[in-house]
């Protein structure tokens, strides 16, 4: 008999290996990697086999496939700054909020350094071109989302990703409803998951409650796909917090990319990327003026010397991570 469970994880995963044939060159032909992907639907909808293997894993491999990305030089020239905003409730005693005015503000100074904004996915993949390119990500799933999307990013042509928590997505009243989640994917953005009740998933936890930190990971990819009806292959570790465990597991779970919050940029040049610990910047009130000077910095260093990425001095550290969220806003 069929098994649909079987069925619906096979079509996740082949959506999944789609994205990377669009993406990634150097890959068989089209037609090859339909045919791969057809055949490996069938045999998940009849219930056959459990899942495909991550993505990652489907691309071409061995000495042969490498031997000429080593030998090239490493180029700094094209690279994403990721961005990180969480609740947009206007309140001014909160580092991590902003009103929808401060935010579109935000945006259009960024803009008017002459950085431009590319989807997360695009970042990822290696679809970048130039030093000035922006990510904006949204953590936790907070109900301001929806708004702030309708009312500020859409307007300049920014699709956010979002990286939620399932825990209170459509039950807890300050979180999206399933069917705003619904209508943010429906108009493009990008979503990924962010724990399941985020939890600090590191070794503690691991050594502590080990079916806890599991939940953390596995739980929260299927029941952010069940949310989406889309792959989740981003993790973003709640608070930015994770150990090495936590990168195991999370690349077990059949994760393609975790999100650290870390200074730092993403490369089209994926040799100079950890997949697994890619760097993101979280945007807080009272550290805005120090984030604009060094992006500013960016782009007068890219005009200089081209390639070289402006590096972080010690007037642009950030506070730890576990200063950046606290209780759910209300």
């Amino acid at each position: 008999m069929p098994d649909p469970e079987s069925g619906r994880n096979g079509i996740l995963q082949c959506r999944a290996f789609f994205r990377y044939t669009r993406r990634v060159p150097n890959l068989p032909s089209r037609s090859s990697s339909r045919a791969l992907v057809v055949c490996a639907l069938a045999c998940l909808v009849a219930g056959r086999a459990t899942a495909l293997p991550p993505a990652a894993s489907l691309l071409p491999q061995g000495p042969s496939a490498h031997a000429a990305e080593e030998s090239r030089p490493f180029d700094l020239r094209d690279r994403a700054f990721i961005l990180c905003w969480h609740t947009f409730l206007g309140r001014k005693d909160l580092s991590t909020d902003f009103s929808l005015g401060e935010l579109a503000s935000q945006l259009d100074v960024l803009k008017a350094l002459g950085y431009r904004f590319i989807d997360l996915e695009d970042a990822l993949f290696g679809r970048i071109e130039g030093s000035r390119n922006l990510v904006a990500t949204i953590d936790d799933g907070h109900r301001t989302i929806l708004p702030a999307y309708e009312k500020v990013f859409a307007s300049r042509g920014i699709k956010p990703a979002l990286l939620i928590y399932p825990a209170v997505i459509g039950e807890s009243p300050y979180f999206l409803k399933t069917a705003d989640l619904k209508t943010l994917v429906d108009a493009g953005c990008s979503t990924g998951s962010h724990g399941f009740y985020h939890l600090f998933v590191t070794a503690q936890l691991y050594k502590s409650d080990k079916a806890a930190f599991e939940k953390e990971i596995f739980k929260a990819k299927t029941s952010v796909e069940k949310l989406t009806a889309l792959p989740s292959y981003i993790y973003a570790y709640p608070f930015g917090a994770f150990d090495q465990i936590t990168k195991d597991e999370v690349a077990r779970a059949g994760y393609d990319f975790g999100l650290a919050v870390k200074p730092g940029f993403v490369y089209a040049d994926e040799r100079l990327n950890d997949r697994y610990e890619l760097p993101r910047t979280v945007v807080l009130r009272d550290r805005w003026d120090a984030l604009v000077a060094f992006l500013a910095r960016n782009v007068d260093t890219a005009k200089v010397v081209g390639v070289q990425p402006q590096t972080w001095t010690e007037s642009d550290e950030f506070p730890a991570p576990e200063l950046w969220t606290g209780s759910p806003l209300r």
